[in-house]
């Protein structure tokens, strides 16, 4: 598998330089986004230990991920079509196993 290249980013990962990388900006796009994830973010925030650096690093990822989750098109229109009725659904064997089929 080859890595996508530099112009054409993985819209399936957070791109490093991309989004917002601090607590307060986070903090801003989070209440742009989603008032109730911005709850969740400040309840969590205040249980953490801000003396841990791993810990803060880890919040700000999983973070800046449900923050891609919550607003990247591609993600929002994969949501979409797995609640619409009329989209058409695969096994894990038809998938996976490459196993011909047209959905159910």
């Amino acid at each position: 598998m080859t890595a996508a290249p530099a112009d054409r980013p993985d819209p399936y990962r957070t791109q490093a330089h991309a989004g917002p990388r601090t607590v307060t900006q986070l903090r801003a796009a989070l209440g742009a986004a989603s008032p109730a994830d911005r709850e969740s973010f400040e309840a969590e925030l205040g249980e953490l230990e801000l003396n841990d650096p791993e810990e803060y690093v880890a919040f700000v990822r999983k973070w800046r991920h449900r923050l891609v989750m919550r607003t990247h098109p591609t993600i929002l229109a994969a949501v979409a079509a797995s609640t619409d009725s009329s989209t058409p659904r695969f096994t894990s064997d038809e998938i996976l196993g490459g196993a011909p089929g047209a959905g159910r």
